[in-house]
């Protein structure tokens, strides 16, 4: 068992130090694995522009793109991000556990991670009001979020009761005040192709819905506890760091289910 040990131990070890080296000239995808606010795994890409939505014309379709690797290398070490590089299975096991930054090369993101890299439907985070350039995903929202600005009485109650049926930016709750209103804001604006849905939607009361201005406010995400960039711009990269912190715990968790007896 000994020698078992120590031959996985190795062979550990060779795949931690491939795992800093890449072809300068070699094909890549550009990835992030991280966990959000509600412990779900969130993958993000360097995408491209590739169709527009048949549901929504505002809406985008985008792919992950082929990068140039070494731009990107010195991309995140310029804002201090840790990243890794993924050239087989067993590289691809070990970024699994850890998250964060990697340059995934090509034949191993087609054929393992196929979803990842696919075409679609984005819409913009709201970032791009702050000077950012981020998109979340709307493929799995249904066609009633892109056609209707007012919630239905369900949907509103649904964000309601998720909220605690409190205002998350004064806290105030109607049961407790007679005088509050409670309304839902888009997070990302109705008139920024932000589509009525529960992760676009937050409750506020009337007093500070109205007070909100600008109407785009991320930080309102985080107040919710909503999955998504709590800031236009993660210029400090804490959003990202908890991601992977995130991302790191919920892999060890699993783990150590797998090892229960």
């Amino acid at each position: 068992m000994g020698d078992t040990q120590e031959a996985a131990g190795e062979r550990l070890l060779q795949t931690l130090r491939s795992m800093k080296a890449y072809d300068p000239a070699g094909d890549y995808y550009a990835l992030t694995l991280g966990a959000n606010r509600r412990g779900g795994l969130a993958w993000s890409a360097q995408t491209h522009w590739v169709g527009f939505s048949e549901r929504n014309p505002r809406w985008e379709i985008r792919a992950a793109c082929l990068v140039d690797p070494e731009f990107i290398r010195k991309a995140w070490t310029a804002m201090k991000q840790d990243w890794v590089s993924v050239h087989d299975d067993a590289g691809l096991a070990v970024y699994l556990r850890l998250g964060g930054n990697a340059l995934v090369g090509r034949q191993v993101a087609e054929d393992r991670l196929s979803s990842v890299i696919a075409p679609k439907e984005c819409v913009h985070d709201g970032s791009a009001e702050s000077g950012g350039f981020g998109y979340l995903v709307t493929q799995h929202l249904p066609d009633d979020s892109v056609e209707r600005r007012a919630p239905t009485r369900k949907l509103r109650m649904q964000v309601l009761k998720r909220d605690g049926f409190r205002c998350v930016v004064c806290g105030r709750r109607a049961s407790d005040h007679t005088d509050i209103e409670l309304h839902l804001h888009h997070l990302v604006p109705w008139r920024m192709a932000g589509p009525t849905a529960e992760e676009n939607l937050v409750t506020l009361c009337g007093t500070c819905h109205k007070g909100l201005d600008p109407d785009f406010e991320p930080a309102l995400r985080e107040l919710a506890g909503l999955p998504g960039p709590a800031a236009g711009l993660d210029m400090d990269n804490a959003e990202f760091d908890e991601e992977v912190t995130r991302c790191r715990a919920l892999a060890g968790e699993v783990l150590a289910q797998r090892q229960v007896p």
